[in-house]
């Protein structure tokens, strides 16, 4: 520690840098005196019918292409055939098999009702 006191003591603790007297209140003047004359903007351009239209059917086409592309690697889905179920079938399946049965045609309790209670409904057939 004793170094470094007689180092403050030599050099002093007073900030060596200064800044001239009235340096800031003329700074902004000076400065802008000092940048060359900037011409004015020119107007822009109104834009066309088809620049303003462009973006939009690029991403149409965009779109299009991708659609295409995962039909193309995918293929087109598969239609699954629903079997119609006899009177005289119904009466061969198991009571566990109802249940998947119905869940695959997506039946619900209504519609079923509805099934079983129609007029042209004939359990004996």
């Amino acid at each position: 520690m004793g170094k470094e006191d007689n180092i403050l003591k030599k050099a002093g603790t007073d900030n060596p840098f200064s800044v001239p007297d009235h340096y800031f209140e003329d700074f902004s003047r000076n400065l802008m005196a000092k940048l060359p004359e900037k011409e004015p903007l020119p107007l822009p351009e109104e834009p066309t019918l088809w620049q303003r239209v462009k973006p939009w059917i690029y991403m149409a086409a965009m779109f299009c292409g991708i659609m295409l592309s995962v039909r193309v690697f995918v293929g087109e889905p598969q239609k699954e055939e629903i079997p119609h179920i006899n009177v005289a079938d119904a009466e061969n399946i198991p009571d566990e098999d109802w249940e998947i049965i119905i869940d695959r045609i997506m039946m619900d309790d209504y519609t079923i009702y509805q099934y079983l209670t129609d007029a042209n409904f004939d359990p004996n057939n």
